[in-house]
This record gives C-alpha cells, structure tokens and sequence, in this order.
C-alpha cells in the first residue's frame, strides 16, 4: 500500500510524548475524528479503491440517519455529538456488497436503535445513557448484547468488550479506571496495531498471509517483523540495565576485554533446527537477532539459554512432539536449572498451551511435567487472537492467588487486576480482560516482560550480582504478598 495516499495523523497518535489531553471536559473530538477517519482511509485504500472516491464524503452519523439521529442530540454530550458529526461512514460503492468492517474488532459506528447500552447501564448500576455503543462488534467478535466499544459519557472513557463476561470486569466504571481509557488513546492503539503489522489490511478476496482469521479486509497476524524488532529492543535494555550493575562486579580488566569480542546470538540457528523450532516463527526470530550478554541469569532463577545444541534441545519437551503444520510448538526460552531439576505440572486445566500440547491421558506422548521457566507461545495460526508474540511463565509451584478484593490484601493478580486462579502455575504477568480488544486466553507480549523486568532491576526491587539477576525461581511468591504490584504488567492490548 502507497502510505502517501493516507492522511498524516503521526502529530494526533497517543504516545508517551504526545498524551491524551487531561484539559478538557468531554472528548477531544476533532482528534478521535481524524483517526477514526484515517482507519476508515486506510481498510479504504487497502481493497484497492481511489482515495479520491472517498475525499468529500459527508457521510457521517447524522448526515446518514437523519431525523432519528439527530433526535438523539439531547442525550448525547455535545463533544460526543461532535465526533458523530465529523467521522466518516464510507459510501457504499455497492449496495448490495457487504459494508467493510471498520476495524478487526468493530464493524461500524453504531446505528442510533443500538446506540444506548442502557440495559448494560441499568445491570451495573450506570446512569442512564451513560453508556453509549459507539462502534458495534463484528460477527463472531462479542455480537451478543454488551460487546463492541463502549464509551462511558459520565468519565469521557472507552473499553472494548468482546463478550457479555468482559462486562464483569471492567464495570462499574468508577471501580476500575484502569481500564478505561480516551477514545483517541484506544484509536491510537489500533493505528499502532496496522503499523507493527500485527493487523493487516488487503482486498478481501486475497487469503490471509498465515492462513489466519480475516474480517472483510482486516486480517489477524500470528506476528509482525516490527514486532520482532520491538522485543530486541525491549531484551537490549533489559541487558543493558542488568550490565550496567554486573560490571562494577567483575575482576579488573574483564569488562575492556569482553567489550572488544563482537556480540553473539543468543542462539545460532543450526541450535534451533538440532531442536526442531520451526522457520519462520517468532521464537525463531528473536533468539537469532537477540545478542547474548555477558550475565548468566535474566531474572531471578532464570538462566540464559544454553548455547550447546544437545543441552538446548533437551529443554524442549514440545518441539518434537507431531502437531498440525500451522502449529507452532512452544519453546523454552529461559529455563529454571540446567537439566530439568524444576518442573512445572500441566496437568488437566493448568496447562496454557494448545489441544496438540496438551496431555490428555496418563500414557499421552505429551509430558504433564516439563521444565518450568520462560516459554514461547504456541500458537495455531488459523485460530483468531494467535500470538506467536507472546510468553508464559512457568512455574513448579502453584500460586494463591485469590478472590477480587480491590486494592488491598495480597494475592497475586493480572493486569486486569483480577486474581490469579488458585493454584496456577502460568498466569503470572498475563492480561485477563483486555480493554483494547481480544479475548482473555491471548498471552502477553514477551516485549512487555523484558520492559517491566527492566523496570524492576532499575528500580533496586531485583538486586543484580556478578551473574546477573540473584535469587532463585522463589522470588516470584512475592506476587502472593503485599508486593503483588510488583508482579503485575500494565492492561494494553
């Protein structure tokens, strides 16, 4: 796609530089509206349309429903009906063609009959017309009562809900701001999405890169390359902050010498195909861009990978295992010991991987126990939200967790800020409910592990020593204590 033919929209995006504005009473309208407008550009220009057919469309909510629409200006708060008056419904080209979708999770703004969720109102003790349907679900998306983006007019807040349970967790809004952000945050979000090429657009009747879910022309990825990237930036700071207190530590001249040795992968691939990891997957990619530091443990009872073939492939109890050819299995990334001594328990429900890695009986040629540490995610590329992005943490204990109890008591938790089921030995640092759009089961983002890991060793919270991060695998009951928050990733997508 020629990107020229999009509107510029990088000054209007939600970054850490560029925040939403905290000044005004009601929603920043006429920035919602410019990216709302650049998706609509965007899925437009993707099925091979001129951008020109689009310019000078004054197809909006008003304009398109007319008198029943603007009999519901009263209700609505005049930045909202702002929005509505300013973000464009694309012409219908052909009438009797199926409309596309304006994102993977929503098909369009809503109509003005399913614009007021106010049976969802009512079920949470929201006032009325409070909560407002801006854009339906897709088919198959949480098209059942209660999904799509819901903005709050009483906070000036939107969240995304996928099922009628997503509602559980994120309502009432005054219990869980966390959850809610501005509408041009969320925008931001999707935008940023189709840039990292996690979301993709094209003509509709191409099939999809990985066999993958497709929505009209919005396809969902197993991962994007500039995700890739993203994840070695994220393990290189990481390192960096880890060296940065390890080199103080280490004999006199050790560091200039090891300074001068060009940094090595942190596998070869000849190491990962000795363990059957398949080319391409995300697992793949990362371990043979990330460099190898000169520290052993990464985080706490988690070491490195080990770089001889033989050792690193007998930690992979998946690997070899038979499963369908868009399976990709899960592969341990940072183990717990050398050899195995730790081991994680998947049996039954516990285990967070797919039906073809899953032990289903006493002799299935799937382990029930395996080493605990650091996994990659596996993933069936033609099953919607797959995440070859994404980790799991393993662990040979099983964690408290709890019961919702708000902020305090202790009990490990997710983003969402729901407890860990009791017992768990995978849920640590993972989503739950996901306000950006996506179904709870799709795992964190490795990226996002090195980042908050980052965040602890900066913060003193993980001491460092001459191997790296000290402690063993035990440090991480600490999520089960009065330091939960330490144990727990901020909600994004």
């Amino acid at each position: 796609m020629d990107v020229s033919q999009l509107p510029d929209v990088n000054g209007l995006l939600v970054t850490a530089d560029n925040p939403a504005r905290a000044d005004l009473i009601g929603m920043d309208h006429a920035r919602c509206a410019a990216l709302h407008n650049y998706l609509v550009h965007y899925a437009w220009v993707s099925e091979g349309r001129s951008p020109a057919s689009l310019h000078g469309s004054n197809n909006t909510f008003f304009t398109t429903h007319g008198a029943i629409a603007e009999a519901l200006r009263p209700r609505l708060h005049p930045s909202l009906a702002a929005f509505l008056a300013a973000a464009i419904l694309p012409p219908a080209d052909d009438p009797e063609a199926e409309p596309a979708p304006f994102f993977f999770w929503v098909s369009e703004l809503s109509n003005p009959d399913d614009l007021f969720a106010n049976e969802t109102a009512d079920l949470f003790d929201q006032p009325a017309d409070s909560l407002v349907c801006l854009y339906f679900p897709n088919i198959g998306q949480g098209g059942e009562s209660g999904g799509g983006l819901l903005y709050h007019q009483a906070y000036h807040r939107a969240a995304v809900f996928m099922h009628m349970d997503d509602l559980d967790y994120a309502l009432p809004a005054e219990a869980h701001p966390s959850l809610w952000h501005p509408l041009e945050t969320v925008l931001s979000n999707w935008i940023d999405l189709v840039r990292l090429g996690k979301i993709a657009a094209s003509p509709r009747d191409e099939p999809a890169l990985f066999a993958g879910e497709k929505i009209g022309p919005w396809e969902w990825r197993p991962y994007g390359e500039a995700q890739v990237s993203a994840c070695v930036s994220a393990w290189e700071r990481l390192c960096d902050a880890i060296e940065a207190r390890v080199s103080p530590l280490l004999p006199t001249g050790a560091t200039t010498a090891n300074a001068a040795i060009e940094p090595e992968p942190l596998l070869a691939p000849s190491v990962l195909d000795a363990a059957s990891v398949p080319s391409p997957c995300f697992a793949r990619a990362f371990l043979t861009r990330a460099h190898r530091p000169r520290f052993r443990c990464v985080a706490p009872g988690l070491f490195l990978p080990p770089a001889d073939a033989s050792e690193f492939a007998a930690l992979q109890p998946f690997a070899r295992l038979p499963h369908d050819p868009q399976v990709v299995p899960p592969v341990c990334l940072f183990p717990t010991a050398r050899g195995g001594e730790l081991e994680a328990d998947l049996a039954g429900s516990a285990s967070p991987f797919c039906s073809d890695f899953r032990a289903t009986s006493a002799d299935s040629p799937v382990p029930s126990r395996v080493p605990a540490g650091v996994y990659s995610e596996s993933v069936d590329r033609r099953v919607l939200d797959s995440a070859e992005e994404g980790f799991r943490l393993l662990l040979p204990y099983g964690l408290e967790g709890g019961d919702w109890g708000g902020d305090a008591g202790a009990g490990a938790r997710k983003s969402d800020g729901s407890f860990v089921g009791r017992g768990s030995v995978a849920e640590l640092f993972q989503h739950g409910y996901k306000p950006f759009g996506g179904d709870y089961y799709r795992p964190q983002r490795l990226e996002r592990l090195f980042n908050h890991w980052c965040k602890l060793v900066d913060e003193g919270i993980w001491p460092v020593g001459s191997q790296g991060v000290e402690g063993t695998i035990d440090t991480f009951r600490q999520a089960d204590t009065a330091h939960w928050r330490d144990y727990v990733i901020s909600p994004t997508w």
